[in-house]
């Protein structure tokens, strides 16, 4: 599932669209959507990690389709010139990389979501409902490391 329409992706992208998607003097929708593809499916990737269902809420679609966005220009201005990116579409790209880096995370939860993220098996909690139990201290040290 798009996070972004054809027709959507067009309107945003205004006269980018007619530049970098031109084929012989026409717009080729057919590489747009392409791109809307690629975009959807790194979107995914990163969303996937944190959430496994599909994403239906208004407000997490709406905050998907704004990063879409953000995406697709990036990639519509390094097929008209990539050597010639605005700074501004560069940091929007970067924006967008790190708010899906927060979102796999865990750090951003998408607004509307019905679903607890995902646990990060990465992390791991060492307390106890018994405050007693808890692990107080370094678990490794480098003088404990040196035989090794």
């Amino acid at each position: 599932m798009s996070y972004i329409t054809l027709d959507q992706a067009k309107d945003y992208l205004g006269d980018l669209y007619e530049s970098a998607y031109d084929d012989g003097g026409t717009p080729n929708d057919t590489l747009l959507t392409e791109d809307i593809d690629s975009v959807t499916a790194l979107i995914d990737s990163y969303v996937k990690r944190a959430y496994d269902y599909v994403i239906t809420g208004t407000q997490s679609l709406n905050l998907l389709k704004s990063i879409s966005e953000k995406l697709l220009k990036s990639k519509a201005y390094e097929r008209y010139d990539s050597s010639r990116v605005p700074e501004a579409v560069d940091n929007n790209y970067v924006d967008a990389v790190m708010r899906l880096k927060d979102l796999a995370s865990g750090k951003l939860l998408l607004p509307d979501s019905v679903q607890e993220p995902k646990a990060n098996l990465f992390k791991s909690n060492m307390t106890s409902a018994d405050s007693n139990l808890a692990y107080k201290g370094a678990i490794f040290t480098r003088s404990k490391m040196r035989s090794i």
